[in-house]
C-alpha cells in the first residue's frame, strides 16, 4: 500500500484508509472518498496538488492531504 502522493499520473487506484483524525475523514468524505472508491490520478508532479477523478468528478487534493490517503493499485 501507498500514500496517494507518491501515485504516478495515470494510475488507477482504489483508497483503502487515511491516517488522520475524525477532521481528515470526514474532508475525504465529503469530497466522496470511502474506503474501496476508485480513484484515477490524473495529475501528479510528485509535489504540490495531485489532481484525480473520484466518481467522475476532477478533484484536487493538496499535498499534505495526499500524504495521508492510503491506497493501492487496482
Amino acid at each position: 500500500m501507498n500514500q496517494l502522493s507518491q501515485a504516478r499520473t495515470g494510475s488507477n487506484l482504489v483508497f483503502i484508509s487515511a491516517n488522520g483524525g475524525m477532521g481528515v475523514m470526514g474532508r475525504l468524505t465529503d469530497m466522496g472518498l470511502i474506503p474501496g472508491e476508485k480513484i484515477k490520478v490524473l495529475h501528479n508532479t510528485g509535489h504540490g496538488q495531485v489532481t484525480v477523478n473520484i466518481k467522475g468528478s476532477k478533484v484536487a487534493i493538496g499535498h499534505g492531504l495526499a500524504q495521508k490517503i492510503v491506497v493501492r493499485e487496482e
